[in-house]
């Protein structure tokens, strides 16, 4: 009788035993767990503040740190058809990108820089406007240019990548500027380009018995010095630089915009497609003409949702 108490209480014993056993390694698994759940949460969280408007300010090497879109001009040389655009496009909702500079490279002497405004300590995004100072269509000048002004901002910037949007003979200007500075680490590379009604075959039209199908599979069948310079040396452009090109559809009959054929402004499609880009050619519905495209609604829709991803 003895014994079998004994051995119940053994039993018992055990029983105990075990279930503590069973509740501490129940309660290190759920301490592991939770342990677990709360780096991970830790850790979407760093991601999550890790957004554009959060990105630090400065770079090692001291100066603050920036990523502008340039609104280039088109022929007439002057600051009103980016102004317009940048005006057009603010408010920029959720996002640090405000008016900052404008900047004229003047072309006649030996482009000297005019400044006007400033970029503020939390414009981190910001909006800067090029002109060249005297009117022009020569994609060379732009380029030059443009390198003057970039020179001039990297010198008290660090700047990682820009964004450029030209307007007529603008797209022209920011392409040569690609292909001229490729090669160059001076240079930020170019993360995005808009081209808005852009020229890039001096106004060449569709030749008889051209198709536009035909210009954007191929190529233009009449290639004009500005033509011949880009398709020579398309491929040296970043493949990495996505591209959207918007041309208006003013004239639908004459399919031109007023003043650039579209079988223009769309002369340069295959070229970069062919090169890997990321690239879209859009015709928007306008009853502007090219003039005051920069005024159009619809293109700067467009805009802003290619180079802010946001309508």
């Amino acid at each position: 009788m003895k014994k079998r108490q004994a051995r119940k209480n053994k039993n018992k014993f055990k029983i105990v035993i075990f279930t503590l056993v069973g509740i501490i390694f129940l309660l290190g698994i759920g301490i592991f767990i939770l342990h677990i759940n709360g780096t991970t949460t830790d850790s979407k969280s760093k991601n999550t503040k890790t957004s554009l408007a959060t990105i630090s300010k400065k770079s090692s090497s001291g100066k603050p740190m920036i990523y502008p879109t340039i609104y280039i001009t088109g022929s007439s040389g002057g600051l009103a058809p980016p102004d317009t655009i940048v005006k057009k496009l603010l408010p920029i909702k959720n996002f640090p990108a405000n008016k900052s500079l404008g900047i004229i490279s003047n072309i006649t002497k030996n482009y000297d820089l005019t400044i006007s405004g400033e970029i503020s300590k939390d414009n981190q995004y910001p909006l800067i406007e090029f002109g060249t100072g005297k009117g022009t269509g020569s994609g060379q000048l732009y380029s030059k240019g443009l390198q003057k002004m970039m020179t001039y901002l990297s010198e008290r910037y660090d700047i990682p990548w820009i964004n450029m949007v030209g307007y007529s003979s603008g797209g022209t200007g920011a392409i040569y500027y690609m292909i001229d500075t490729v090669d160059n680490p001076n240079f930020p590379p170019v993360n995005k380009f808009v081209s808005l009604d852009g020229e890039y075959n001096e106004g060449t039209k569709l030749q008889y018995g051209e198709t536009l199908p035909n210009v954007l599979e191929n190529g233009p069948w009449v290639k004009t010095e500005m033509y011949q310079y880009i398709e020579d040396n398309y491929d040296k452009v970043s493949s990495k630089t996505e591209m959207m090109f918007l041309e208006g559809d003013f004239d639908t009959k004459n399919q031109t915009d007023s003043a650039i054929p579209w079988a223009d402004s769309f002369s340069v499609y295959h070229l970069f497609k062919n090169n890997g880009n990321e690239i879209t050619a859009t015709l928007y519905p306008t009853k502007t003409s090219h003039a005051h495209a920069t005024e159009n609604e619809i293109a700067i829709k467009y805009i802003k949702n290619f180079i802010y991803n946001t309508p």
